[in-house]
């Protein structure tokens, strides 16, 4: 018996297309009747249709994330005087982590990518418009929360997408997370053009960024069969081919359109074998969800409570006398006001959470290696413990303290950022046994491919869900940060006024 690799040779979602001559493709990983059939060896897919794969997922980490961060931006312009900058944080938080935390467990079977990404535009474009339109704070709170829960939901989305693309599944995860970076960056410079046209205006006319998103995934996504279908010649000898005929197909998908169960259920035609679901229970997830708690969510819970303590807890407290240009030529040329340092650290640490996340697919770094996912957790926690005792203290040295704090800063985005992209690049390109073997002689060929159809059905299922179900560990250490956040940030003002500082004051 010889492994081989199989993959499905289809777009992602069914299409009432017949493809022409005998190598009819079918919806994956759904279930059908097929036979094994020989591979023809082909080519490497074009450069531009890998071109096309890099720059979509790109665009997807940019889109989905950029709203997210103008809200955050333009925060103290969105609520009343008086209300706390920290509630708009928690709801923007909150709903998403929601949306990453429930949603792969409420899926019964395969996603419907094309409807997800649809909704999760109409859920960002709505929620925008609720926070243009509507000055009431309950009304803006709830805007702001739908759009935090289209974001969760999209980047649940995407990644489980990436795992589609099989041996360019690593390749995709890095460029949606260099797109997620690059958010951090557009998104605020996008806030700061439009805020000259107020609120109203200005949120009106970034709620279309979610429309391209539909349009990148409608029109520039290549499907799956032109990228895997040209990697499948190296080393795959075996593919599976359809038994039914167009007609039969056709007849198949449109009943599929009508039926509820038609994410998870795809019923064979043949009357060969019997109508087979493809569906993970509750006790596969937990049991799927188990060893990716070490290695993977807690050191990713870590990462970013520790990152987002220091970001919205500390680095406000950091504040230091105006550079001069005898001290600090540099600093003086962006620091005229103390308000001035918050925003600094805020523009230094987005730039390398950007560089960071780009470091798999931009610059053609490795990822951090499994064993060493923990070290950008313990690395943030030193640089927490550091910047919070120099907070208290004061213990830096005066002429350096304040580009000591900015290249600290650094080392955070660079840990964050690296976190994040090197375990779902892990997850992503971890196939676990997706081969299949050739049919034994023993065994009759149509129900050996049947099993295996059914087998890499369920491992394409299990796939987006390991993906899936981490994605939730970024979110739930933002979401306890901002919790701690704001009481910190009182603690350590009152603590330095307490010592003769009283800088955090007059900011």
């Amino acid at each position: 018996m010889v492994a081989i690799e199989a993959v499905p040779l289809r777009r992602i979602e069914a299409s009432s297309s017949s493809p022409p001559s005998n190598m009819m493709t079918g919806p994956s990983p759904a279930v059908t009747s097929r036979r094994l059939a020989p591979l023809r060896p082909s080519l490497p897919p074009p450069k531009s249709t890998s071109y096309r794969l890099n720059s979509t997922f790109f665009l997807f980490g940019l889109l989905n994330n950029s709203l997210y961060v103008v809200i955050l931006t333009a925060a103290l312009e969105l609520l009343p005087q008086g209300v706390p900058t920290g509630l708009v944080s928690f709801a923007n938080i909150f709903p998403a982590l929601i949306a990453k935390a429930v949603w792969p467990y409420m899926l019964r079977g395969e996603v419907r990518y094309t409807r997800r990404v649809w909704s999760c535009a109409a859920l960002s474009f709505g929620g925008m418009l609720l926070v243009s339109f509507f000055p009431a704070l309950g009304m803006r709170l709830a805007g702001i929360s739908l759009a935090s829960f289209s974001s969760g939901l999209g980047e649940l989305t995407f990644l489980q997408l990436s795992t589609r693309y099989k041996v360019f599944a690593g390749d995709a995860v890095g460029w949606f997370a260099s797109g997620t970076g690059a958010a951090g960056l557009v998104g605020a410079a996008a806030w700061w053009v439009v805020r000259p046209l107020g609120v109203q205006t200005g949120m009106a006319i970034l709620s279309v960024l979610p429309g391209f998103m539909v349009l990148a995934y409608t029109v520039v996504l290549p499907s799956v069969e032109q990228l895997v279908g040209g990697a499948a010649g190296k080393g795959a000898e075996y593919a599976p081919v359809s038994t039914e005929d167009d007609a039969e197909v056709e007849a198949e998908e449109a009943a599929a359109e009508n039926d509820d169960d038609a994410d998870d259920v795809h019923a064979p035609t043949s009357s060969l074998t019997p109508n087979v679901r493809v569906r993970l229970t509750f006790n596969e997830k937990m049991a799927l969800l188990t060893p990716m708690l070490l290695p993977y969510i807690i050191p990713l819970v870590i990462v970013y409570a520790m990152e987002y303590t220091i970001n919205q807890g500390i680095a406000p407290t950091l504040i230091y006398p105006l550079p001069t240009r005898a001290t600090h030529p540099l600093l003086s040329l962006v620091i005229h006001k103390l308000t001035d340092y918050y925003p600094l650290y805020q523009l230094v640490y987005q730039t390398f959470v950007f560089l960071s996340r780009s470091s798999i697919s931009m610059f053609g770094l490795p990822p951090i290696p499994r064993r060493w996912l923990w070290a950008p957790a313990v690395l943030q926690t030193g640089i927490l413990a550091v910047l919070m005792t120099e907070s208290v203290y004061g213990w830096f040295r005066a002429s350096i303290a304040s580009p000591l704090v900015i290249v600290l800063v650094c080392v955070e985005g660079l840990a964050g950022g690296g976190a994040y992209v090197s375990v779902f690049w892990s997850i992503g390109v971890d196939e676990r046994e997706d081969g299949i073997a050739l049919p034994s002689e023993e065994r009759d060929a149509d129900a050996d491919a049947e099993d295996q159809e059914y087998r890499l059905a369920k491992k394409a299922q299990e796939h987006e869900f390991r993906i899936g179900c981490v994605g939730f560990g970024d979110s739930l250490g933002i979401l306890a940060a901002s919790l701690i956040s704001m009481p910190l940030q009182v603690s350590l003002c009152n603590t330095q006024v307490r010592s003769g500082r009283d800088l955090c004051k007059q900011t």
